[in-house]
């Protein structure tokens, strides 16, 4: 996947290398979690059952073991190595809050040095959850959220914007962004 980092008005300091280890954790995550959802698919229709619709599961079990096996700790999204924590969201909207909670938190209450939150674009998250990516964490609603933060409180934080970049080969492709979307 692909990172964009956003950094608030109030936060100068660039990301820490454990922060940067985490974004480049999330290369190839998306054509690895496809390949998952796409054999699942196959699996099951193969013994009569209906196929996954949504990549989310698959997602977050990749990212899962490429964080735990990076050394970083932590589970559901929620991942710290050393004083950064990192979280990538493909969670119901109002979780949001408690996200944005642990930033403020877990400075103070842990010694954490720099809090990332990700999360998709909205694009992004109409082909991992066809059905509910209104409900999900956006990237944008990420953005709202932190802009009523200016001048309320002032973490060190860091958001970011996910988005597919692994390239999928033609059938995955066709399978991934076909007639699942319509």
């Amino acid at each position: 996947m692909k990172v964009r980092l956003v950094r608030p008005s109030w936060y100068k300091s660039e990301p820490t290398a454990e922060a940067n280890e985490g974004v480049n954790l999330l290369d190839g995550v998306w054509r690895e979690a496809t390949n998952l959802f796409i054999l699942q698919g196959e699996v099951r229709k193969g013994l009569g059952k209906s196929e996954p619709l949504g990549i989310q599961p698959f997602l977050n079990d990749v990212i899962s073991q490429r964080f735990l096996d990076s050394g970083w700790t932590g589970d559901e999204g929620r991942f710290t190595k050393g004083q950064t924590w990192f979280r990538i969201t493909f969670r119901h909207q109002m979780s949001l809050g408690s996200d944005f909670y642990d930033a403020i938190r877990l400075p103070k209450a842990e010694d954490v040095k720099q809090c990332v939150i990700l999360a998709a674009d909205d694009d992004f998250l109409k082909v991992i959850t066809p059905r509910d990516w209104r409900s999900l964490c956006s990237f944008s609603k990420l953005s709202a959220q932190l802009a009523q933060m200016d001048g309320s409180f002032s973490p060190p934080l860091l958001i970011g914007e996910l988005k597919p970049l692994s390239a999928l080969s033609q059938k995955s492709h066709g399978l991934i962004y076909g007639s699942r979307l319509r």
